[in-house]
């Protein structure tokens, strides 16, 4: 008669891969950087977010500048489209253009190394780091790129980020923003929700 192996007998069944488990305990086969749909959620998500912030931009920079009034009311006394450049950081802040890049390239591989150690269940986290790609992209490529002439003006502002969203109410105007920013602030809000709930499950265990 055969005996049992002790090995298969005292063996349990390998976990199915969760978004709230944590990533140290995550087995290979589990992480997003070995799942095709983690993979298409991410970058499909990156992709569109730059595509449509690079297209708003363009769009609201070539109509606005070649409009007398050079901005357009959205809704009176809180939005309006008004052309802007910021050779700073996000929503204005002003720092060295070499350390903005600097930055954004740590963020693009940060983003990765997170997205690949992640769960390849966690959707809602692929989708926001996607997001946090694109919006970092958007802006890297006017810091590279971009050249924009203002009609009062003899030489055209290159290597700037373009902005045409303007909040305000009364007086109070937030800093010009694109949606890039947009993309940015809603992705990291994402990311620490998540790690919140995931924080919050593990300590109910």
């Amino acid at each position: 008669m055969a005996k049992p192996n002790p090995s298969r007998a005292g063996s349990r069944p390998r976990r199915p891969a969760s978004a709230d488990r944590p990533a140290g305990k995550l087995p290979p086969a589990d992480r997003a950087r070995r799942s095709a749909g983690a993979w298409t959620i991410f970058l499909a998500t990156a992709i569109v977010t730059a595509a449509v912030d690079l297209l708003t931009k363009h769009l609201a920079f070539r109509h606005l500048l070649s409009a007398r009034a050079g901005e357009l009311t959205v809704i009176p006394g809180l939005l309006r489209l008004k052309c802007s450049t910021n050779a700073g950081a996000v929503f204005g802040v002003q720092l060295p253009s070499w350390l903005i890049l600097v930055a954004t390239a740590a963020a693009v591989v940060a983003v990765f190394i997170l997205f690949a150690g992640s769960a390849r269940l966690a959707r809602w986290l692929h989708l926001a780091l996607g997001m946090v790609m694109g919006g970092a992209l958007g802006n890297a490529y006017d810091r590279l790129f971009s050249a924009v002439k203002f009609p009062h003006e003899t030489a055209a502002r290159t290597r700037v980020v373009r902005d045409f969203i303007d909040l305000y109410l009364g007086r109070y105007h937030w800093p010009t923003f694109n949606l890039a920013d947009v993309w940015l602030v809603a992705g990291v809000g994402l990311i620490l929700l998540h790690a919140f709930r995931r924080h919050t499950r593990e300590e109910g265990q």
